[in-house]
């Protein structure tokens, strides 16, 4: 978020450079992007000068990435963006990644309300976030090679039935469709923050996965990922696909595996996890 004031000067020189940010309301601009507005002003001044001035003008906000600027246009005091560092990688360094955790599980609806803390985002096997944003996001890894990019996301069905825009149902940016979200969060549970608000909503992510695509981006995951991924079904009510899903394990071998860190404990023999998160607070929601 970056605040500025509303009535904000416009010399002569930049006149034109704002008409054209103001016509295309970029979120954000990169250096080869405002030599471009400047090129066509036919003005002689260096893409430095121009960014540092319209900064101090209050017409460009300062990202977390060097040479990648958030426009503010006219009549807007504020620009609210969670995601404005995330489009000026995408956009800066054709970055490969995808919204995780909390912040997919709200755009498909799975959270009552939108997580405070940082943004979640999931990286190929391998890839690093620039320096600037190491402190502000936190990454998810799960062994995905930038391969399967194309297969985390939710499926066009899922998006025309759920109502959401094809294109911008994430903010315009990648995230994780349910399955591969489902999977961060047996794989990875202390990855996730927000289970008082999902595990209520659990049957959703349940009836929205399919076994097929579990399966296959399950492949490589080890066999407690594979029993809470099971028992993350059957507790979202829906365990016909858990027992398929777990006849589809590529081993037979069912180690006790361990969900949560909670004080009440619920045993599951059927998928062998020892369970202090999602049953117990199920059970005092029941008897609330």
């Amino acid at each position: 978020m970056s605040e500025v004031r509303a009535d904000r000067s416009v010399p002569g020189w930049a006149a034109g450079i704002i008409a054209a940010l103001s016509r295309d309301r970029p979120p954000v601009v990169s250096r080869g992007m405002l030599a471009d507005y400047i090129a066509r002003t036919g003005k002689q001044r260096s893409v430095d000068r121009v960014a540092s001035d319209l900064q101090q003008l209050g017409w460009l906000g300062r990202l977390h990435l060097k040479g990648l600027w958030s426009f503010v246009p006219a009549g807007e005091v504020e620009v609210v963006d969670p995601y404005l560092d995330l489009r000026g990688w995408r956009l800066r360094d054709d970055a490969t990644f995808a919204l995780a955790g909390e912040a997919a599980a709200w755009h498909l609806g799975y959270l009552p309300r939108r997580f405070t803390g940082a943004v979640s985002i999931w990286v190929p096997a391998g890839a690093r976030l620039p320096h600037g944003l190491r402190s502000h996001f936190r990454v998810v890894r799960l062994g995905w090679t930038e391969a399967l990019a194309p297969r985390l996301g939710p499926n066009t069905r899922l998006l025309l039935a759920k109502g959401l825009d094809l294109t911008r149902w994430a903010g315009g940016l990648p995230g994780l469709g349910p399955e591969a979200l489902l999977i961060q969060i047996a794989a990875r549970p202390g990855s996730f923050c927000a289970w008082a608000d999902l595990i209520p909503r659990l049957e959703s992510l349940a009836v929205d996965c399919c076994v097929d695509r579990v399966v296959e981006l399950m492949d490589g995951f080890s066999a407690s990922a594979w029993q809470r991924a099971a028992y993350l079904l059957d507790r979202g009510r829906m365990s016909e696909k858990a027992k398929e899903f777990m006849a589809r394990r590529p081993s037979p071998e069912m180690p006790a595996a361990r969900l949560g860190d909670g004080p009440t404990s619920v045993w599951s023999n059927e998928f062998g996890i020892n369970d202090r998160l999602i049953a117990p607070l199920q059970d005092r929601l029941g008897k609330s």
